[in-house]
């Protein structure tokens, strides 16, 4: 696994940072569940004006197209719930990009927590 990490500190709450972690850990879990023990994993994130950006990505066997909303529909629900939820309930997205034989990538945008509060004000 190759990690990639700014040089300055992302100024997330530690309650955030919670949630991102549990968010990332699912990520690898599913990485070690479908994609073999020979992946390769890269975990970058990065911090923007207003923002902070979580990218997980293997070079594993990617996913089928409909393979999600399948798994979702049988109750599956770990990228729904423990990534998409996680990172919703912090103003975030969760954008999945996977093609098979090609790899999956997961990037998690969160609004940082100054930004998160001129969205609120902005909203009232």
């Amino acid at each position: 696994m190759t990690i990639a990490l700014p040089a300055a500190r992302i100024p997330l709450p530690s309650a955030d940072c919670v949630e991102v972690t549990a968010a990332v850990r699912a990520a690898l879990d599913n990485v070690a569940k479908h994609a073999g023990p020979d992946t390769r994993v890269w975990i970058l994130a990065e911090a923007g004006k207003d923002t902070v950006t979580v990218t997980v990505r293997d070079d594993g066997p990617g996913i089928a197209p409909g393979r999600l909303a399948q798994a979702e529909a049988e109750g599956r629900l770990g990228i729904a719930q423990s990534i998409r939820m996680r990172t919703a309930r912090l103003g975030g997205t969760v954008a999945v990009t996977a093609a098979p034989g090609q790899g999956t990538e997961i990037e998690l945008r969160l609004p940082l927590p100054a930004a998160r509060v001129l969205d609120e004000r902005q909203a009232a």
